[in-house]
């Protein structure tokens, strides 16, 4: 078994790196180092990559990481077939013994089934694009692992990106809500080549609209015009169009040339959204019937960026009882460096070992050496699970920055601002003046992993702990937790047990003692538009730019 692994994943977002040593897998998402969302190395120059590279080495060299050659490098096939610049300076800064490429949706599919409690399933991954296609399913057995790869007709319909593209004829949800659509592209994107799926600029600027669409469509209703429209953009063939490796086709102008010109706003807008979510669910099933069988399938691992949706999510693990579903937490591009490594020991390790749950598989704080200085010119109190429930139960807003980083987009205690969830001011409060986004986004719950059950309607076949469904709140609590419940009474529930995060989980132990209520409002630690943090001073920068009411930071409370 190679000793030192690492990976790296380039894209046309969301790139990051990934090095297995010591049977540990630690994750660099470059739009955290750096702080931009989405972050692609494939928009920089040469000396901007170099230096990239070099700092990514410097902080793994901190954490103990510096052989002189690794045992194997893995590259996306993509970057590998059209970014041999970039790779010639990685392998320069990281050399390997052994170097080769990896398909976009195997690894997805490896990184999902190697983190989930499966011997044997189905794994469907589906997203806006890739080498190998946009929609691919696989059987795996742990024994014997060996990616079966199951042949459809259907494997290059972007239909997660026309998804996203539906939602930018909304105004609520375009960047600049007044602006004319096409004025929303951007002037000087690459041109892909004819082997890319999906164009990768338009790629970067639709991942924020996915999950606004899916949060404002539960403000709509069904309407079978606008529903058939969905439809019908969402099933076209790649026979149908001369490009169908982009979105903007000529039937998605046909079907909504009236409502993307200038965009659409209130009720027609949350019906779109409404209709859009509906059509991207069916057609999902559509597909899905075609490689599902649900007595022989008895566990699914969903992957990829359309894994993202949750309220399909849940549907499935309502629709299909007998099944047990499973989502990594990090099912977008932004795993897919993890998932290079764990294919690589599940092809070629035998029994492969055990390696940690990846939730908390990201780098540690940035600028440790802060710390010092931060308490020297602040006032602060050590904390504790229940200092920190008593400022919560008081109705404070409060930052989290502990230990090391989560891994995917979803913040899971450690860069987290938490809430009570009992305040019907709080998501008021948290997105206009403390988040800085749009009114109709709904924050998630956190809640002891026994209790769940109590207050949500979960299902038994479905893994909660990375906010992955989105299950209804109970009738009884809804009053309740106005808070986390949405619109249409569901919720993106996160469970946490003892042994993920012990501090966050007797947190809402004493949270439950003074309320009765074992459950927090749990959002990432960022602004709008800028991606979750990595450093102490930023934290502290929310916290004097903000309504934010108090940080910790690590063992230290800080309040204003």
């Amino acid at each position: 078994m190679p000793k030192f692994i690492i990976s790296l994943y380039i894209g046309g977002h969301d790139t990051n790196l990934s090095v297995y040593a010591d049977e540990k897998i630690i994750t660099f998402e470059c739009e955290r180092i750096f702080g931009n969302r989405y972050f692609s190395l494939e928009y920089l120059t040469p000396t901007e990559q170099r230096g990239i590279f070099y700092h990514i080495k410097d902080l793994l060299k901190n954490e103990g990481i510096d052989p002189s050659v690794y045992d194997v490098g893995i590259i996306d096939w993509e970057s590998h077939r059209g970014d041999q610049d970039i790779i010639a300076i990685f392998k320069e800064i990281f050399p390997t013994k052994e170097f080769y490429p990896i398909s976009h949706h195997l690894a997805h599919a490896a990184g999902a089934f190697y983190s989930s409690p499966f011997d044997e399933a189905l794994i469907v991954s589906h997203d806006g694009g890739g080498d190998d296609g946009t929609w691919c399913a696989f059987n795996l057995n742990r024994r014997l692992p060996v990616f079966e790869y199951i042949e459809q007709e259907f494997s290059h319909n972007p239909f997660a990106t026309k998804y996203s593209t539906v939602g930018r004829c909304i105004k609520e949800i375009r960047p600049s809500p007044d602006a004319p659509f096409r004025q929303r592209l951007q002037p000087n994107a690459r041109i892909s080549s004819p082997n890319t799926l999906a164009h990768p600029r338009l790629n970067s600027l639709d991942q924020s609209v996915a999950g606004k669409l899916m949060g404002l469509a539960a403000y709509g209703s069904f309407n079978k015009d606008l529903f058939d429209k969905c439809m019908d953009y969402f099933r076209m063939t790649p026979q149908e169009e001369d490009h169908p490796c982009t979105p903007y086709v000529p039937k998605f102008w046909k079907n909504f040339y009236d409502v993307a010109a200038e965009g659409i706003e209130g009720q027609e807008a949350y019906d779109l959204a409404f209709n859009a979510q509906h059509a991207f669910e069916e057609y999902f099933l559509e597909m899905f019937s075609q490689v599902f069988t649900p007595y022989e399938h008895k566990n699914v691992c969903l992957t990829g960026g359309g894994a993202l949706n949750v309220v399909l999510n849940e549907r499935l693990s309502k629709q299909y009882p007998s099944t047990n579903f499973f989502i990594p937490c990090s099912p977008s591009d932004s795993g897919l460096s993890y998932g290079m490594i764990a294919h690589h020991l599940l092809v070629t390790g035998g029994s492969p070992p055990v390696v940690a749950d990846p939730m908390y598989g990201g780098f540690p704080i940035l600028d440790k050496e802060a710390l010092p200085y931060i308490l020297s010119q602040r006032g602060w109190r050590k904390i504790t699970p229940m200092l920190l429930a008593k400022e919560l139960q008081e109705g404070k807003i409060i930052g989290v920055c502990r230990g090391d980083s989560e891994t995917g987009p979803r913040a899971l205690g450690n860069r987290s601002i938490l809430a009570d969830p009992r305040s019907h001011k709080a998501k008021d409060t948290l997105n206009s003046k403390v988040k800085f986004r749009e009114w109709y986004r709904p924050f998630a719950p956190i809640c002891l992993e026994e209790k769940a059950s109590t207050f949500f309607e979960t299902s038994p076949n479905a893994c909660y702990k990375y906010m992955s469904f989105s299950p209804p709140v109970r009738s009884e609590h809804k009053g309740k937790l106005p808070a986390i419940t949405h619109i249409d009474g569901s919720s993106r529930l996160q469970t946490i047990s003892t042994s993920q995060n012990t501090f966050i989980y007797e947190v809402l132990v004493e949270f439950e003692k003074l309320t009765g209520i074992p459950i927090l409002i749990n959002t990432s630690f960022n602004t709008k538009g800028k991606a979750i943090l990595s450093r102490y001073l930023t934290a502290l920068q929310i916290l004097d730019s903000t309504e934010l009411d108090g940080i910790v930071l690590e063992d230290f409370y800080i309040a204003k």
